[in-house]
């Protein structure tokens, strides 16, 4: 199978389990658009396997995007990380779900985000705006930079981004 998900016989695409590559439901999915893509349109398209979120259902639920810190500081990256607990957050306190954080791994020279790991309610779901930071390579500051609604669980991801640079307003 080549990068395009075509496989040694002509017209015959590969996707999920059988690629040998990332084994979950959302990048099989994911690939299956591609697939169809390049079987329809000719194209070449190749998949960008950069920006998979991990999530993992269990309580609390658990969901990650990227690199961890030590797999940035072995890749060679000088890294900055910034956390934030949902607890003081408006709507944690409202929904009785205080517990977890957000964590994300930061390149220090330009700020490209990393990776991003919650822990926490929610947590597969919430993995999503770091998905998209990941994808469009985004740095901290333009994550800053972005409003975050409130009451949400996601301006921890907003104190987080900011805490990489000690700056975040609600830390304890």
């Amino acid at each position: 199978m080549d990068d395009s998900l075509r496989s040694s016989v002509p017209n015959i695409f590969a996707i999920g389990d059988v690629t040998g590559r990332i084994q979950l439901a959302h990048v099989a999915s994911y690939e299956g658009s591609i697939a169809a893509e390049n079987a329809v349109h000719g194209s070449s398209k190749k998949p960008d396997y950069r920006a998979v979120p991990n999530c993992i259902y269990t309580e609390p639920e658990v969901a990650t995007v990227g690199l961890t810190e030590g797999q940035a500081k072995e890749q060679g990256y000088d890294v900055a990380t910034g956390k934030f607990a949902f607890r003081p957050l408006g709507k944690a306190m409202a929904s009785g779900e205080q517990e977890g954080f957000v964590k994300v791994v930061s390149e220090k020279r330009y700020g490209e985000v990393l990776g991003v790991h919650v822990i926490g309610a929610h947590a597969t779901d919430l993995i999503a705006q770091a998905v998209v930071a990941i994808k469009l390579e985004a740095t901290v500051d333009v994550m800053v930079d972005t409003i975050h609604a409130h009451p949400t669980m996601t301006e921890a991801f907003l104190e987080a981004y900011e805490d990489t640079h000690g700056k975040a307003i609600h830390k304890a």
